[in-house]
């Protein structure tokens, strides 16, 4: 019995490691933050471009976009329809 209690432990604990270094966005807040910079931006339109972007987009191409690093020009008019898109979504939800 104690030794499914420790398993179980365990492998909640792996889980926990794994959910916090690894699947956690460090882009999140940034993207949200320099969102609400814009003029007219609400909190909660805010937040839901940032979820639509990071739905389409890993950490690092956020980063690149946020850099204004964007290169490929097919990746940026990837770029510009998703937050044309997601623009329209979030302002539809609200």
């Amino acid at each position: 019995m104690y030794k499914a209690l420790i398993w179980i432990a365990t492998v909640a604990l792996g889980v926990l490691v794994i959910k916090t270094q690894f699947l956690t966005s460090t882009t999140f807040t940034p993207f949200k933050q320099s969102c609400m910079q814009i003029e007219g931006a609400t909190e909660s339109r805010c937040d839901c471009l940032s979820r639509y972007v990071h739905k389409h987009f890993s950490d690092n191409e956020v980063k690149l976009i946020m850099a204004n690093q964007v290169q490929d020009p097919i990746f940026q008019e990837k770029v510009n329809e998703v937050i044309s898109n997601g623009f329209q979504s979030c302002a539809a939800e609200e």
